[in-house]
């Protein structure tokens, strides 16, 4: 049986973090525009915006950060 690899990409744009529900604040997020990421193959959800396929995704769902 043949297994899905994992994909790479690079962070284009964040949002302001999860929300934290006891206290109400943002949790700061790990990862930054310019990051090169390694994520599953089933993450996030495609969407295209002017022509450009992009794809948006939770913190969670990134594996790692490559330097």
């Amino acid at each position: 049986s043949s297994k899905e690899r994992p994909k790479t990409g690079t962070i284009e744009a964040v949002g302001n973090g999860k929300l934290n529900t006891e206290t109400g604040e943002r949790t700061p997020l790990t990862v930054k525009p310019g990051n090169k990421v390694i994520f599953t193959s089933y993450a996030g959800t495609e969407i295209k915006i002017d022509g450009e396929e992009l794809l948006i995704m939770s913190e969670d769902d990134v594996l790692a950060v490559v330097d």
